[in-house]
């Protein structure tokens, strides 16, 4: 009876060990990243307004995935002039982060308070509404990352819509953020001659408007963030020259619009 009993024992023991075995495998499959996860990445870029300066400081990002809010690892926090990002400029905050398969329903970008807008030449505190620590939603449509895809996620923080003066003459921040995937938007890209004819350049259609400075030193432009359709692009002139305007530009998603030289009279 006793050698039963020990071989019973013996025989628990054994299923025991098996079960904690299979129990860290298990754990340590969990713990490692399958091949072929989606890979996420976010840039920050901004139309162009008319302060000389908009510094933000920029301390991190949440995605709502569904089963709730998750911090996503910055790359790039600190103060940036947003004003630097434009005409084809771009701030990295993520790159190439490793996700599970996911839906991000919302995202949210939190700033912190280092926050100032400068005004001809003069830097005024851009003082922000309670609760902003909370961060501040980003207007996007839902996105699913499936596995194996790459997605690269194209942040427009709109400064000119952002900045508002309150009846005091003190600056405050309403941040004005919208995000979509570059596999959704194309862009418009071309140059004006002479260099000194246009300084603003500007698509609109019945949706969608956006526009951004030329380059005074070269003559080129990039709208690099616009929707796909058919847009009248506008050329402001500087002193001395017309107004010019292209109809019917198509833009077309993934792809640059090449509108070449512009000639402005």
């Amino acid at each position: 009876m006793k050698k039963r009993n020990a071989l019973i024992s013996f025989a628990a023991l054994a299923v025991f060990a098996l079960f904690m075995l299979s129990q860290q495998g298990c754990e340590k499959d969990n713990n490692t990243n399958p091949p072929g996860n989606p890979v996420f990445s976010v840039k920050l870029i901004d139309a162009p307004s008319a302060y000389d300066a908009v510094n933000v400081e920029i301390v991190g990002m949440e995605a709502n995935i569904g089963t709730g809010w998750i911090t996503l690892e910055m790359d790039n926090s600190g103060v940036y002039n947003l004003l630097s990002f434009t005409n084809g400029n771009s701030l990295a905050l993520i790159n190439d982060v490793v996700m599970t398969p996911c839906t991000i329903s919302e995202l949210r970008l939190i700033l912190g308070t280092n926050n100032t807008v400068v005004v001809d030449g003069v830097s005024h505190e851009l003082t922000t509404p309670s609760g902003q620590t909370s961060g501040y939603k980003v207007k996007m449509d839902s996105q699913q990352l499936i596995a194996g895809g790459v997605y690269y996620l194209v942040l427009d923080f709109n400064t000119q819509k952002s900045v508002h003066v309150t009846g005091n003459g003190k600056y405050m921040l309403k941040p004005v953020v919208s995000g979509c995937m570059e596999t959704s938007i194309g862009s418009i890209a071309g140059t004006i001659s002479p260099i000194e004819g246009a300084y603003y350049v500007e698509a609109t259609n019945a949706t969608d408007t956006s526009g951004t400075y030329i380059n005074q030193t070269n003559g080129q432009f990039l709208l690099p963030a616009v929707m796909p359709g058919i847009y009248q692009v506008k050329f402001v002139q500087n002193a001395g020259h017309l107004e010019k305007i292209v109809p019917g530009v198509v833009v077309i998603i993934g792809q640059t619009t090449q509108m070449g030289t512009i000639p402005i009279e």
